[in-house]
């Protein structure tokens, strides 16, 4: 061994490497405090990708869930610029005798109160809404020149008539409703006969004359029984015609009037039913 090592006063105390130890220490803390902050940061960046994630796949409960119109409906202008009147034919199907009217040209409302004979402006016009046998008031929701009448759904069926188009229907809500209240519009309800080709709403039992109100090849008609037929004879024979979409009108002895394409005026009614509100669909000149 060197002199220098054992070359030590006895008031003197040497520490031999202490130096080196010192530094060792701080790089070995400083390396794990590198690796536990490079972990952590992994760890937030999962978490992080995690939420994210699962996010995405959940939906909020405060998002409002979407609203799908299923409704199937069918619109027609009316063309205004021909000559207005009604032409009339007649067919059977399924052995059931039918009375079609088709308004040519025209342009359609809904008329409150009783029909006017000496309007020579109507080419058709028909009863529109049902009556409530309680009180005779019109049953559904009911707008008549942009003025609520009449509340409630208890049927399906739908026309409205807003401007010179007419929407029909079948939906126990349609945004139609609250257009014709805000468009000085028309709008009741009725049964549906038949929605896309198909049978439409349960109907009622019982035998009369039928109507209803019809899209058939591209246009709307007005077809009639012109025998006592069920809401279901009545029903399948216009599907196995060809109709679209049918709503129906009053039916029983009321029949339509309707001016021919050489200006005779043809009024079959039978029999005048005496209602405290009235209501036709009419197409005028």
């Amino acid at each position: 061994m060197s002199k220098e090592t054992f070359d030590i006063g006895d008031n003197e105390i040497r520490v031999v490497g202490s130096t080196m130890s010192k530094e060792g220490n701080s790089k070995s803390q400083h390396r794990w405090r590198l690796w536990i902050g490079v972990l952590l940061l992994f760890v937030l960046i999962l978490l992080g990708w995690m939420l994210i994630h699962r996010s995405a796949k959940t939906p909020s409960f405060y998002e409002p869930a979407p609203i799908i119109d299923t409704t199937q409906v069918v619109t027609f202008e009316s063309p205004v610029k021909v000559k207005a009147y009604t032409q009339v034919r007649h067919d059977t199907i399924n052995d059931i005798p039918l009375c079609i009217y088709t308004p040519i040209g025209g342009h359609v409302e809904l008329l409150l109160g009783k029909l006017p004979d000496n309007d020579k402006s109507i080419i058709l016009a028909a009863q529109a809404a049902d009556y409530r046998a309680d009180n005779g008031q019109i049953s559904g929701a009911f707008v008549y020149k942009g003025e609520l009448l009449s509340r409630g759904h208890p049927k399906y069926g739908f026309c409205a008539i807003i401007g010179d188009k007419l929407t029909m229907g079948m939906s126990p809500e349609t945004p139609l409703f609250e257009r014709a209240v805000e468009q000085n519009g028309y709008f009741f309800r009725q049964f549906s006969l038949v929605h896309d080709g198909q049978s439409g709403e349960t109907l009622p039992k019982g035998k009369s004359v039928r109507r209803a109100l019809c899209y058939f090849q591209q246009t709307i008609v007005v077809v009639e029984s012109v025998e006592r037929e069920s809401f279901h004879d009545f029903s399948q024979a216009l599907i196995d015609m060809g109709v679209q979409e049918a709503v129906a009108l009053v039916g029983c002895i009321q029949l339509p009037l309707y001016e021919d394409k050489d200006g005779n005026r043809i009024s079959q009614e039978v029999e005048h039913w005496s209602k405290a509100q009235e209501t036709y669909i009419v197409w005028r000149k």
